[in-house]
């Protein structure tokens, strides 16, 4: 929503004008009055303004200083003078500056409403220009060393693309690496820090090895590195075009030993490396890094500067079917997803919670029926357990669940009597943690409703501002305003004349008091504003009201 300020030294204009175009439906904006230069900068504190509509004639600081001010913390800002006859040298000169304009006072609402339409169509139009997206696509260009490294970490995480969506997110990313064809999984170790001790130093130093691969290996095979963790690198591997798999095995042995002598004594690192013995598919790739980790942790050695290809026996005992692995793989993703959840049960939404833990959790018993299935259980249940008990401990939410389910459930696997009904006891917990974070927010947000309304009607007599109103209750106007009118049906100002009406009419009944004290009592200083309200409210005038309630009292 755009933000329009509105200044003139005349609170009456001001006044009528907002009223105008909160009017008019076609412009849905945010809007703030100010009385002064001054007053409006005060109001407007760090806030963004997108549209300012003042008057150029004003004491103290005039409506030109104003803009200046303006334009210098918000460039981007449309400025619109109200103008006299004799302000024109004013005009011409602020012209000059760009996204100007100016309506004279004497042409009418129609041509103001038409000048602020034009602003906002400019703002949309430049929101849109080349320029804007070419400094995305700049931005995005800096970024793609480390997009890129997200978007493979996610995939030995489990998160495989089809075909398609692959081959186009590896033109995206830059991956000069086909994503149809095997390729070989290398994973490098830093086995000492030596001089890189400070954080600053290691990632030159993940940069530096980087550089020396890229020197050796960009000769012989295509590639792509990124830094998995704290320690370790990964290379995936294909050949070059139109040379074989074997090739590309063979330069990689010897490009790995050039990359271990070079860290040594350029770096004063030492270096291990461990090479997978067949090339493996996409899909594969995660099951094939976890399996080199292993040949980096239990291989004999002295435990520096390894070079190990993984033998054929090592591949073949460990291997489960293809399906299997791929399935584990999906479990493993979906283990990544649990804070997918969070904001579900944060906000109350429990069908949506169950819908995404349906869709995360829906596991072929099968896997978890042998004695290795047994431990993937115990993995599972451990991700979950610790992703509820964090998220409950945060929120101090153990004596609410205690009262509906048994929660040692949530810590203690042997209590289910198996993984269906394990999974079926945290699908429960997330929809009555959802339930009671619903029954919070529209407690609180009828809280905010009603500590709004009390000061209303406590502080009727005086200004009573949307950024006011928003302090109140610590929330940002815009944010405020559309939340009020989602609860209530109708908007803030809207409430704000209702009261003032009711109290008016009061105040017209009960007592004797003149029609401008009337209507400074209820917030409105100036009389022809409050009676010109009075009646669109009412269909009378203050005056008419009264005389009518007399008649009624003498019935």
């Amino acid at each position: 929503m755009l933000h329009l300020l509105i200044v003139d030294d005349e609170p009456l204009a001001v006044n009528y004008l907002v009223e105008t175009l909160e009017e008019t439906p076609t412009l849905q904006m945010h809007i703030t009055k100010a009385y002064s230069g001054k007053d409006a900068l005060n109001k407007l504190g760090n806030n963004k303004v997108d549209i300012l509509l003042t008057d150029i004639r004003m004491p103290g600081m005039n409506g030109m200083e104003l803009a200046d001010e303006v334009l210098i913390r918000w460039p981007r800002c449309r400025v619109i003078f109200l103008t006299g006859y004799n302000d024109f040298e004013y005009v011409q000169s602020a012209l000059r500056i760009g996204g100007v304009d100016y309506v004279l006072k004497t042409e009418g609402d129609a041509i103001i409403i038409r000048a602020i339409e034009k602003a906002i169509g400019d703002i949309e139009v430049e929101v849109n220009e080349d320029n804007i997206i070419q400094k995305a696509r700049q931005q995005v260009h800096l970024a793609l060393p480390s997009l890129r490294r997200d978007y493979l970490i996610e995939f030995l995480q489990g998160e495989v693309d089809c075909g398609s969506a692959r081959s186009r997110r590896f033109q995206e990313l830059g991956i000069n690496l086909d994503p149809s064809e095997p390729v070989i999984a290398v994973l490098g170790r830093i086995d000492a820090w030596g001089t890189f001790s400070a954080p600053s130093d290691r990632v030159l130093l993940f940069y530096s090895i980087h550089n020396i691969a890229e020197d050796y290996l960009s000769i012989d095979v295509r590639f792509v590195s990124f830094q998995l963790d704290r320690t370790r690198i990964v290379w995936l591997v294909q050949p070059r075009e139109g040379q074989p798999l074997e090739a590309a095995a063979s330069a990689l042995v010897n490009c790995s030993e050039r990359i271990q002598i070079a860290c040594k004594s350029l770096l004063k690192v030492p270096f291990s490396v461990v090479l997978a013995s067949e090339a493996t598919s996409w899909e594969a790739v995660s099951s094939r890094i976890e399996a080199l980790k292993l040949q980096l942790t239990f291989r004999m050695g002295a435990g520096e500067e390894m070079l190990i290809t993984e033998s054929k026996a090592d591949v073949n005992e460990s291997r489960r079917s293809s399906h299997s692995l791929i399935e584990i793989g999906r479990l493993r993703s979906q283990m990544h997803k649990l804070d997918l959840l969070e904001s579900y049960m944060d906000n109350g939404m429990k069908d949506q919670f169950k819908e995404l833990f349906s869709e995360l959790f829906t596991v072929n018993e099968a896997l978890f029926s042998d004695e290795e299935g047994k431990w993937l259980g115990l993995e599972l249940f451990s991700h979950i357990s610790v992703f509820f008990l964090t998220y409950m401990n945060k929120r101090e939410l153990f004596d609410i669940v205690g009262t509906t389910l048994q929660t040692e459930k949530i810590y203690s696997p042997d209590l289910h009597a198996g993984l269906h009904e394990m999974i079926l006891f945290f699908d429960e917990l997330g929809a009555v943690l959802a339930d009671h974070n619903g029954r919070k927010q529209v407690e609180r947000t009828h809280d905010i409703i009603g500590r709004v309304h009390n000061y209303i009607h406590q502080f009727l007599h005086e200004e009573l501002s949307l950024t006011k109103l928003a302090e109140i209750v610590y929330l940002s106007p815009t944010y405020f305003s559309r939340m009020y009118k989602q609860i209530t049906g109708q908007g803030l100002l809207e409430y704000i004349n209702e009261t003032r009406i009711q109290k008016a009419k009061v105040l017209l009944k009960t007592t004797n008091k003149k029609i401008h004290e009337v209507a400074e009592e209820v917030g409105l200083e100036s009389a022809p504003y409050f009676t010109r309200l009075f009646r669109k409210k009412t269909g009378v005038t203050p005056l008419e009201y009264r005389e009518s309630s007399k008649g009624m009292e003498a019935l």
